[in-house]
């Protein structure tokens, strides 16, 4: 049903999704589920017998139905690929999915992780035999190298600081040029320059290269270089710089990828799909300042679309970075319009050094990534002192890092991949996080106020008596206390209604753990076993919580149980008393600690 209630029209009755695999199966033409073209995949070109490489194409289109990524079917394609030529070349040569044996494929794979996908994909195609399968379907640990969470390291806020400055610089002088050059075009074409002006030809040529994307250029079959009326308006500058006269160099795209990293902390894949934005929440002003941007990021499943506002407060703020990134790519975008090739991308440039095929957009592969790397290569060649490690990742975690609050993902996943992995923020917070436990430890020593007294007599006997001396309380509630009729996880309690940390006269509501600062508690022998288990289970929680919420939660009360068991018991003692614990106090422990008893 449409959104009005009407039935939705359905597809002719003789309709049929279009094939993913050409007649020959060897070329894979897959379609997002929303019908977006992701490519084409050729393996005509690919050596090794015919029915191996078409068992293998199959199973890459099979394992590539769910994909949504043109990106994805790129890197799978291109491994599988190698495999093809690395299996033609060995001795003797693999001519058949059969041949794909347990031992060759972890000879062939290694430790590489991008091989080590493709298993997904092989064990997909026909005629793979069942060890190598069930080999291949087996989870596999992660090489040596890449187990456990490294900590990272950021660039310095000074660092970070250096490279938003040289971006900016850069995305600067392309914007200046380009505005200069549409100007010129502009009189141009409003007829306010004069034939035999001198930015008479500069304009003609201009407006060739703003309509089709390349500079005028001789039409003969065995000529197509740019005419010598277009260099000689362009002062023999070359190609490279003629065209980036109205268009931006991969450097310029790789610099204002650069600086909206640093700005706002996005991933590549989302500046790759980023669009320009289409709504602006002040969009009454003559020259709205903020913009919305919408992100889409796949990683983050049905949470993929969000988006984020940029407000233009002036130099160095991230709305203006935007706007200075709009205003760079605009007449790329007007000329792809002009073409019949209209786009909504953001990051739009020229990409070859001549023809209109080469005004595209940096969705796709590695594109993005080469145009950082020419940006930062062409930055130092002119003298720049930049940093080690400028790369997309590199400059996310440290916008992250810096600007301490989640960007683009959750807190959670902000404070476990970023926070607490950044050795910077690490050795910042150390000092802080060692105060906080030290003031806890000084608190916890100055207010334990549990008391652990005798209740046998010298014969042996539990003496409610002596429980009332030792504790200077009534018999009465001595002999309670004796009886386990004041039990709590923890001890016992001599005055449930006057307690240090709930209103006088009112039942006791708070948490078991502060029995240990408060003056009615009463602790015997019995509750030793049960208090050194306590220790041991806060012990195993510190490892499982990060240090914040240690430092805030937890640490007052270990520190304040650890400071009771030092004056009543020896470290020798304490693993035999947390072992004579039983299993249903053990659980009372637990249920204590996920704060299931509390009132």
């Amino acid at each position: 049903m449409s959104g009005r209630g009407r039935p939705a029209s359905l597809p002719p009755t003789d309709y049929r999704k279009a094939p993913v695999l050409d007649a020959d199966g060897l070329v894979i033409r897959p379609v997002s589920r929303a019908g977006k073209p992701l490519g084409v995949y050729d393996f005509r070109d690919s050596p090794g017998p015919v029915d191996f490489r078409r068992a293998l194409v199959a199973g890459l289109a099979a394992q590539g139905r769910g994909w949504g990524s043109e990106d994805t079917y790129q890197t799978n394609a291109s491994t599988l690929r190698l495999l093809f030529r690395d299996a033609a070349a060995a001795e003797p040569p693999v001519a058949a999915t059969g041949q794909i044996t347990v031992e060759w494929w972890k000879k062939w794979t290694g430790d590489i992780h991008v091989r080590r996908v493709l298993a997904a994909v092989v064990r997909r195609a026909p005629g793979v035999p069942e060890a190598t399968r069930v080999f291949l379907q087996t989870p596999r640990r992660r090489p040596p190298a890449r187990r456990g969470r490294p900590c990272k390291q950021a660039h310095a806020r000074e660092e970070l600081r250096g490279i938003r400055d040289a971006a900016a610089a850069t995305v600067r002088a392309g914007r200046l040029r380009i505005a200069a050059n549409t100007a010129v075009l502009q009189r141009w074409r409003a007829c306010a320059i004069e034939r035999g002006h001198g930015d008479w030809p500069l304009g003609e040529v201009l407006d060739v290269l703003a309509r089709t994307g390349d500079l005028p250029r001789y039409h003969s079959s065995n000529d197509h270089s740019v005419t010598a009326y277009a260099e000689r308006a362009l002062g023999f500058e070359g190609n490279a710089a003629s065209l980036s006269r109205l268009f931006a160099t991969p450097a310029e795209i790789g610099a204002a990828a650069v600086l909206l990293i640093v700005h706002e902390a996005w991933n590549l894949s989302v500046l790759k799909k980023m669009d320009v934005p289409t709504w602006w929440p002040n969009a009454d002003r003559e020259d709205p300042v903020v913009h919305q941007v919408d992100t889409d990021k796949a990683r983050r499943g049905g949470r993929r679309h969000a988006s984020n506002t940029l407000v233009d407060v002036g130099e160095d703020s991230s709305g203006r970075a935007l706007r200075h990134v709009l205003e760079l790519t605009a007449p790329a975008r007007t000329t792809l319009e002009t073409l019949g090739r209209p786009t909504t991308k953001l990051l739009v440039g020229h990409r070859g050094s001549g023809g209109g095929e080469n005004l595209r957009d940096h969705a796709l592969g590695k594109a993005l990534d080469g145009a950082i790397r020419r940006w930062q290569q062409q930055v130092r060649a002119d003298g720049v002192d930049l940093p080690s490690r400028v790369n997309a990742q590199a400059l996310r975690h440290s916008a992250q890092a810096h600007h301490g609050r989640a960007r683009n993902n959750t807190q959670a996943t902000h404070e476990r991949d970023y926070q607490l992995r950044d050795e910077g923020v690490r050795a910042a917070s150390r000092g802080a996080v060692e105060l906080g436990l030290a003031q806890a430890l000084a608190s916890a020593r100055q207010t334990v106020d549990m008391r652990l007294v005798e209740e046998a007599d010298a014969e042996g006997e539990v003496s409610a008596e002596l429980v009332a001396k030792e504790a200077g309380i009534d018999v009465e509630v001595a002999s309670r206390i004796v009886a386990g009729r004041l039990r709590t996880p923890v001890a016992s309690c001599a005055d449930f209604l006057n307690s240090d940390h709930s209103t006088a006269g009112m039942p006791c509501a708070v948490s078991f753990l502060l029995c240990f600062a408060c003056r009615n508690a009463v602790a015997t022998g019995r509750d030793l076993p049960r208090i050194a288990y306590l220790h041991q289970a806060l012990e195993s929680l510190r490892s499982a919580v990060t240090p914040a919420v240690w430092a805030a939660d937890w640490a007052t009360h270990h520190a304040r149980i650890g400071d009771f068991l030092t004056i009543y018991t020896t470290t020798d003692a304490r693993p035999q008393l947390a072992a004579a614990v039983a299993d249903s106090e053990r659980e009372l422990i637990h249920a204590m600690l996920e704060r299931r008893l509390d009132p």
